[in-house]
């Protein structure tokens, strides 16, 4: 879990606004149909043109029926917000003196380049971290990361890292999203060491176990991937993954458990094939009020090449769907699962749930160790507050002279269960049983993707607590 300092200046620059000002009445087009004779982008410093026009809906030459258009403008500019390219956008018809009508794309593209330090916490998520280690600095990251989110105004992201603290990590990555003429193809790669003086080898009673030497790395990684892409049309995207992942433990772990890694060895060198698919229809991916997504994923480890010896296939998957009812409330449900091979999974490899973003809300606190699981989420949300545009005068940059904020009240209802619990864990007692979490919260939304979460839950074991998260949950 990371609270990078981006979130820190987001939020100081939308909170410096605070009084609104009022949007431009749009151009509207009389008559049953036009042609799009041409579309003309203002405010892309940087972004290439076809870039842009590549999330359009529409193309020049097209016939559009005028009671079809406002929908297609709508979802156009969501797909251009949904790049993490752009503040603002707006799409408008206008007129031209020879009688045309053309269609206006106007812009306000994000600061592309964070040079920024790190400082996050390295936890499953920030509630372990202040109620487990109690604030302890030694599980902190810190160090700094170049960011590039835009390179060559192509889409294309390159970043580097160098990262000291709980986790020592250096690693490079480079994103191609287009690759041929059609913009259809891509590739993407990635390499990563890390290096551990604590690491968690077991969990008991749900929590992880860490093991912990100053003055020993007891795990060292290396992780390469080489991704190849292919976006169908707008909305759909699949992933051909090859990775190689390798680690080396010290013999302490061994005494410890023996499952860590495969074959109950100090090294393992393997590689995976992944493969994914994505179909995204959501109106905004930070933070989705309408439409749905749908992922699916499948991996195999080791694959019983060269010298590991082992093979491990899953499979996981994902609905996502969100409803608009009226202008002030909305509904959300996800249904999520993941099933692997049957059997004693290697402690490196294996993630039930509690890990990363799969978890029941108002077990936080908790890991869930298993093969198998699924889970039901439920939410409504209410509109509480919500300020489109908010000017900032004390920054002359584009990129932060405006901003927007909305809070929204949540009720919300969570279900999950983990099936083929590790037999190595000790006192496993979530695995196998109905989990049950209820609750209401207070979202924050604004601009640059920031979304803070604060929760009060109550889950099935008659616990609850105030949990605070830095990401939408479903």
């Amino acid at each position: 879990m990371s609270f990078c300092p981006r979130h820190f200046f987001s939020f100081l620059f939308f909170s410096l606004a605070f009084i609104p000002v009022s949007g431009q009445q749009k151009d509207t087009t009389s008559g049953k149909s036009f042609v799009v004779y041409d579309i003309f982008v203002d405010g892309n410093r940087k972004t290439k043109t076809s870039i842009i026009k590549r999330e359009l809906n529409f193309q020049k030459g097209d016939t559009i029926n005028m009671r079809n258009w406002a929908t297609m403008a709508e979802r156009s500019r969501e797909n251009l917000m949904n790049t993490s390219l752009f503040n603002f956008v707006t799409i408008d018809t206008v007129h031209l003196s020879t009688g045309q009508t053309a269609v206006t794309i106007s812009v306000v593209e994000r600061w592309y380049i964070w040079p920024v330090p790190i400082f996050q916490v390295e936890e499953r998520n920030f509630n372990v971290w202040w109620n487990q280690d109690d604030r302890s600095l030694a599980k902190t990251d810190y160090g700094f990361y170049v960011n590039d989110n835009n390179t060559l105004g192509l889409r294309q992201v390159f970043n580097i890292k160098v990262q000291l603290g709980f986790t020592q990590q250096y690693g490079i990555g480079y994103n191609i999203p287009y690759i041929t003429k059609k913009q259809t193809s891509g590739l993407q790669f990635s390499l990563t060491e890390s290096l551990n003086h604590e690491i968690p080898y077991t969990s008991v009673g749900g929590i992880l176990t860490f093991l912990n030497t100053n003055d020993v790395q007891l795990q060292r990684q290396y992780v390469g991937t080489l991704d190849y892409t292919y976006r169908q049309g707008l909305y759909d995207t699949h992933y051909l993954e090859v990775n190689y992942h390798y680690c080396a433990i010290e013999d302490t772990i061994l005494k410890l458990t023996t499952d860590y890694l495969p074959n109950n060895k100090l090294t393992a060198g393997f590689f995976g094939l992944r493969y994914y698919f994505r179909r995204d229809l959501r109106d905004n991916h930070a933070y989705p009020l309408n439409g749905y997504y749908f992922d699916f994923g499948v991996n195999d480890w080791g694959m019983n090449v060269l010298n590991s010896q082992f093979n491990l296939f899953d499979a996981q998957g994902s609905l996502h769907m969100y409803f608009p009812m009226g202008k002030k409330f909305f509904y959300s449900v996800e249904v999520e699962g993941k099933a692997s091979a049957n059997g004693t999974q290697p402690y490196y490899l294996q993630r039930g749930m509690g890990y990363s973003n799969d978890y029941v809300r108002g077990y936080e606190d908790y890991v869930i160790d298993g093969n198998d699981y699924v889970a039901f989420k439920n939410e409504v949300k209410f509109k509480l507050i919500n300020v489109p545009i908010q000017n900032l005068p004390l920054f002359g940059i584009t990129q932060f002279s405006k901003a927007y904020y909305a809070f929204y009240l949540t009720v919300f209802s969570d279900w999950g269960y983990v099936g083929s619990p590790d037999p190595y864990v000790t006192n496993n007692f979530l695995a196998n049983k109905a989990m049950w979490g209820n609750g209401v919260g207070l979202d924050l939304v604004t601009y640059y993707d920031l979304v803070w979460r604060f929760e009060y839950s109550y889950n099935q074991l008659g616990q609850g607590g105030f949990f605070l998260h830095f990401e939408a949950d479903m």
